[in-house]
């Protein structure tokens, strides 16, 4: 019980009001402003904090250019883009099931494509999700950036929610306003704010709301993670 795995907690109690019962509203993409704001690690770390109270999960890694999450489970060398690219058209082929929680299941990237972009612009991307929402209690979607490329713009459609990932000392504060911009004309769909690796105060964790909500916890696990 540190401060990370209790942070998530207060994370996934959140989530679960958010989202209800049932199976609407239940695609999260996770993104942030610029590298090393945290996004894997909150993506990763939420899919596992869900599936440990026994929900269903679906982890997708969305990054088809780096391909991050894919690590979690041995970077496997067929993913999403197989599927999107028709090499592969069996979406339970893909799957991997995570070996000490059979409640999370992961899509990684498999190989990384020379175009991603025009990869999840054909219709293969959402229907893919439409697929698998009914099957999943919550489906973690973890992109790129959003001022890098236009990858997450276009997974957002298919998705219901935005967590997007701000990490204390990293984000510049003139970002501070194009992402209060980007809340009140809903760029992206009921976007929430995490604020990550926060310093602890007094041995206290604290959290913070932000536009909607902001989490501040204390360390990463290891070290430089993503």
């Amino acid at each position: 019980r540190n401060v990370v795995n209790e942070a998530f907690r207060i994370v996934r109690t959140n989530l679960e009001f958010m989202t209800g019962k049932g199976h609407g509203g239940n695609v999260y993409i996770v993104t942030s402003g610029n590298p090393g704001s945290g996004k894997t690690f909150v993506s990763v770390n939420l899919a596992v904090a869900m599936a440990i109270k026994e929900h269903q999960v679906l982890l997708i890694d969305g990054d088809l250019r780096h391909g991050s999450s894919s690590a979690y489970v041995g970077n496997p060398a067929s993913g999403l883009s197989d599927i999107l690219a028709g090499r592969e058209h069996d979406v339970r082929k893909v799957i991997v099931t995570h070996p000490d929680n059979p409640s999370l299941d992961v899509i990684p990237i498999g190989k990384i494509p020379p175009n991603p972009a025009e990869l999840l612009e054909d219709d293969k991307f959402p229907k893919l999700i439409e697929q698998l929402r009914p099957l999943y209690d919550y489906i973690f979607i973890d992109c790129p950036p959003v001022d890098i490329v236009v990858d997450t713009q276009i997974i957002e459609k298919s998705a219901d929610r935005t967590l997007f990932v701000v990490r204390a000392g990293v984000l510049e504060r003139s970002m501070l306003d194009e992402l209060e911009t980007m809340y009140k004309e809903k760029r992206f769909k009921s976007m929430s704010v995490i604020l990550n690796a926060t310093t602890t105060v007094g041995g206290r964790y604290g959290y913070r709301y932000g536009y909607r909500y902001g989490y501040g916890y204390g360390s990463y696990y290891g070290h430089g993670g993503k």
